[in-house]
């Protein structure tokens, strides 16, 4: 069985799956995800899925269609297919929100890519930090 929580050094994002694509039937991946502080979720757009984030700790900010939106516990944002956005930590602690993505699709398969990449670049990540 795959790990259930994967790591990019990179970016500060730890992801932990609640529920993936083969617990759903599919229909949709909940995630809850951690932003050390500085951390983010670099700017990307879903072709054919819709994304809901909820914050439960900290403070994000949520960009979407141009605009930046600062979300605090309980504060929740939606993003449909085909649009821009990033998310990134506000606040000098850590952030965490819960995120489904519907319908699931691959993407998880994908973010164990991406994350991948960002542990083979680990050394940069703590040159950065050296640096900050």
């Amino acid at each position: 069985m795959a790990k259930r929580t994967i790591v990019d050094p990179l970016t500060g994002q730890h992801l932990t799956f609640l529920e993936t694509a083969a617990d759903t039937e599919g229909r949709s991946l909940r995630a809850e995800v951690s932003l050390d502080p500085g951390g983010f979720v670099p700017r990307h757009l879903h072709l054919r899925q819709d994304e809901q984030l909820e914050v439960h700790e900290g403070s994000v900010r949520f960009r979407t269609h141009g605009v930046d939106r600062v979300l605090g516990p309980g504060d929740s944002a939606r993003v449909t297919r085909r649009h821009l956005h990033a998310v990134a930590n506000a606040g000098p602690g850590e952030a965490r929100f819960e995120l489904e993505i519907r319908p699931a699709r691959h993407i998880e398969q994908l973010m164990r890519s991406i994350f991948a990449v960002g542990r083979a670049f680990r050394p940069l990540a703590r040159l950065r930090r050296r640096r900050s």
